[in-house]
Parts: structure tokens; C-alpha cells; sequence
């Protein structure tokens, strides 16, 4: 008996545990995978912004298939890739994917269109974040807006332009978000990554 009430506490602590659900187990977000048009001058902005450090770089790879003798998942969108990827402080890696000659649009979505997406910078503090981006020349998207009141109480986001268009995020929430106080529930936190 005490066997099965080990067994079936296990399972309850498995199964509650964050990314245990049914599904595919995972460990967390390994990488957020971005295009850009030119990967010398994203990595130099990613390097000089954010002290993000460059780690691997592949490629050129042909994406032709009848080049290579293989059905590529990105043929026919261009004729080759180019990737480098890069670690951002605590967070996730970011993929850099630069094609050469790409048959699809140069235009960057905007945020509110199907398949636009945004990667968001963790700082402690937003207005000094805000003022060296200003200072170096990037378009910074309005003033930085704290939540009053929900969830997401006590954050502070701002958007801004990367120098080829991209929309991103810097957010901050030194003292936490409301929702803490609901819940033992916690999402991710970059200044505290291990909890």
C-alpha cells in the first residue's frame, strides 16, 4: 500500500510539475529563430546592445534541391542560409537565419499581422535601457508603460525598431508582477532563472 501511495504521490508531482504536462516533455525554450537581412551587422547590434555573445556560426548551406540531392524544407525561398547563433544573457538563444537572394516579401510584419512575432529584453532598469538605446540611435517605439493593475501589474515594456526593422521589446518587473500574489505559479524570470 505504501508502495502504490508513493507511487501515485510521484505521478501527481510529475505531472504538476511546469512543462510535465501531457505532451512532449521538455526542459524549456532552447532558441527563438529570427531572419534578418544582413548577420554581420544583427550580430554587431545584438553584441553591442545587449551584450549578447556570438557562439556557433553554419553556412552557407544551397538550398536548391537539385544542388544538393535533398528535399530542403526552405527550397525553393532562396539560394542559400547562412546561421549564427547567439546567447543573450540568462535567456534563450537567438538563431539568426540570413538567406541570400529570398523569394519572399523584405518587408518586416507588423506586430499585429498573423505570423509577426517580437523577442523581449529582461532589464532592471527600463529607463537607463531606454536612454542608451535613444543614445545610440534606435527608434524607440513611444515611452515606457507600467501596468497598473491585472496579471501583468508592476511591469514596465517599451517597444523598439532593431536597425532592419524588426519590432522588439525591453520589459522590467524588478518588484515581481501582481499575479504572484495569486498563485505559486511562476513564469520564467530571467533575473532569477533558477526558479
Amino acid at each position: 500500500m505504501k508502495f502504490l501511495a508513493s507511487l501515485l504521490a510521484a505521478a501527481a508531482l510529475l505531472f504538476s510539475a511546469p512543462g510535465h504536462a501531457a505532451g512532449v516533455p521538455i526542459a524549456g525554450v532552447d532558441h527563438v529563430g529570427i531572419n534578418v537581412p544582413d548577420l554581420k551587422a544583427a550580430q554587431a547590434f545584438f553584441i553591442d546592445t545587449f551584450g549578447c555573445v556570438p557562439v556557433t556560426r553554419i553556412g552557407p548551406f544551397p538550398l536548391d534541391p537539385a544542388a544538393t540531392g535533398t528535399d530542403s524544407a526552405f527550397a525553393p525561398r532562396a539560394d542559400s542560409v547562412t546561421l549564427a547563433m547567439i546567447r543573450c544573457g540568462t535567456g534563450a538563444n537567438i538563431e539568426l537565419f540570413e538567406y541570400t537572394n529570398p523569394r519572399g516579401s523584405k518587408e518586416m510584419p507588423q506586430l499585429a499581422e498573423a505570423g509577426a512575432s517580437h523577442i523581449a529584453f529582461y532589464t532592471e532598469d527600463i529607463a537607463a535601457g531606454v536612454a542608451y538605446l535613444k543614445s545610440h540611435g534606435v527608434t524607440v517605439l513611444g515611452e515606457p508603460i507600467t501596468m497598473r493593475g491585472g496579471d501583468t501589474g508592476g511591469e514596465t515594456w517599451v517597444h523598439f525598431r532593431a536597425p532592419w526593422g524588426a519590432e522588439m521589446e525591453l520589459v522590467s518587473y524588478p518588484r515581481g508582477k501582481a499575479y504572484e500574489a495569486r498563485t505559486a505559479q511562476r513564469l520564467w524570470n530571467p533575473a532569477r532563472p533558477a526558479q
